[in-house]
């Protein structure tokens, strides 16, 4: 080790020895704005529509720059997630995982896919143990607090299909009647994502 990342490390008696990621904020309740059932229809709408319009001629889904599949269906159980929980989003990515039936690294690859066309972002976060530390209580790393968004392109392509009214996302059943498969897929998805969301968030806290 050199003398100058001596300098820099933390004093062991100021260390908590908790790992946290770079990043990482305080988990806060009051992070989530309200999502309903037809804003997550208007989402997924207006992303199978951005996504036929990334897509050439012969192209096939996933392609490099489109959306892939996974991300597709990665998203599809988010909004199912958001909606279900009146926006709040924090799911793990394992629980994710087991869900889609995929490694937990096809999560992460299908999340930067989102996040690059700008359907998702999120944070990381930290809880407090409730023990005492040499600098304050002690934290741990939690699951991310996620959001969901339509990018400008995506809110672009869908008011080009459904008109600025239709766009307005005021009547779920227009989304149905352009869509019918995509709404299919989002009452097949059942209570059983928020039951598995509930056991998945309460084992990681009890309280």
């Amino acid at each position: 080790m050199s003398a100058q990342s001596a300098v820099r490390r933390e004093p062991e008696h100021r260390r908590t020895l908790q790992k946290v990621r770079r990043g990482s904020r305080l988990a806060r309740r009051d992070w989530f704005a309200h999502f309903s059932w037809v804003q997550g229809r208007r989402l997924l709408l207006a992303m199978r529509i951005y996504v036929k319009g990334l897509r050439k001629t012969g192209q096939r889904t996933g392609a490099r720059g489109t959306l892939s599949f996974g991300a597709q269906r990665l998203l599809e159980l988010l909004v199912s997630v958001a909606a279900r929980r009146r926006g709040q989003l924090e799911p793990g990515a394992a629980w994710l995982a087991r869900e889609l039936g995929v490694p937990a690294k096809s999560i992460h690859a299908w999340k930067e896919q989102l996040k690059r066309h700008g359907f998702l972002n999120w944070q990381r976060r930290y809880v407090e143990t409730g023990l005492p530390g040499q600098r304050g209580p002690q934290v741990t790393q939690t699951t991310n607090a996620y959001f969901l968004s339509i990018p400008d392109a995506a809110e672009a392509a869908l008011r080009n299909r459904l008109g600025p009214k239709g766009a307005a996302g005021s009547k779920s059943e227009k989304v149905e009647r352009t869509d019918p498969a995509l709404a299919a897929a989002l009452a097949n998805l059942g209570n059983a994502v928020q039951d598995d969301a509930d056991r998945a968030r309460k084992a990681h806290d009890p309280t």
